[in-house]
């Protein structure tokens, strides 16, 4: 049997929109959904490392499980860095995902990463599970340093779909990780990082690509 996992986005959560489209789509079919919140032990103390080990603590507790991990955003990227540390993740469906987040960041705030011991202890974040600005340490891009070097090589499929007018990760940044990893379809849409526009073909296409590859229970 296959357990589907679903992971939000950044300053995000398990009642987002897509995520409450996919939950009623699994729903109707009869399929279980786990859908967990990502920013365990508040947003403030956010980590890439704490939400990958909300991920595998799901992961570990069935250790004969078989799982397929959707994810938005840089919860596209948390999905392909829990498939490196965990054998039982088969599959991957990403929207929008957050590739290269350490140097996108960076780049966005005129940081240096080589000199991250020089960040202010935290900045504020717009939230739009909370719809209002938040405390962010930047632990998280420190963090964040370490999963940076991780290469996501493992042959699974994947499937990413990224809107051609996404301003907050670039569709470029998909397009360069199907590049060189020939088992990655990649599927450009019409729509921006939200892909809300494109939702219902999305859910579609993606309980196609997990009936294509036998991953539907």
């Amino acid at each position: 049997m296959i357990e589907y996992i679903y992971l939000h986005g950044f300053a995000s959560g398990p009642g987002s929109q897509k995520a409450l489209v996919f939950k009623e789509r699994f729903k109707k079919d009869r399929l279980s959904l786990t859908i967990p919140d990502l920013q365990e032990g508040g947003f403030e103390n956010l980590t890439l490392t704490k939400q990958v080990s909300v991920v595998q603590k799901i992961i570990d507790e069935k250790p004969d499980g078989r799982f397929v991990l959707i994810g938005s955003s840089m919860g596209g990227y948390v999905a392909a860095l829990t498939a490196e540390t965990r054998k039982h993740v088969e599959a991957l469906y990403l929207m929008a995902p957050g590739f290269n987040f350490l140097n996108r960041w960076m780049e966005s705030m005129n940081w240096d990463k080589k000199s991250l011991n020089l960040l202010p202890d935290l900045i504020r974040v717009f939230h739009y599970r909370y719809n209002k600005e938040m405390t962010l340490k930047t632990d998280l891009f420190r963090d964040a340093l370490h999963w940076d070097s991780i290469p996501l090589t493992r042959k699974i499929p994947i499937r990413v779909v990224h809107g051609i007018n996404d301003e907050t990760v670039d569709i470029q940044e998909s397009r360069d990780f199907a590049s060189s990893r020939p088992w990655c379809q990649i599927k450009e849409l019409d729509s921006d990082h939200g892909l809300i526009s494109c939702i219902d073909w999305i859910v579609d296409d993606c309980m196609n690509f997990f009936s294509d590859n036998q991953l539907s229970s």
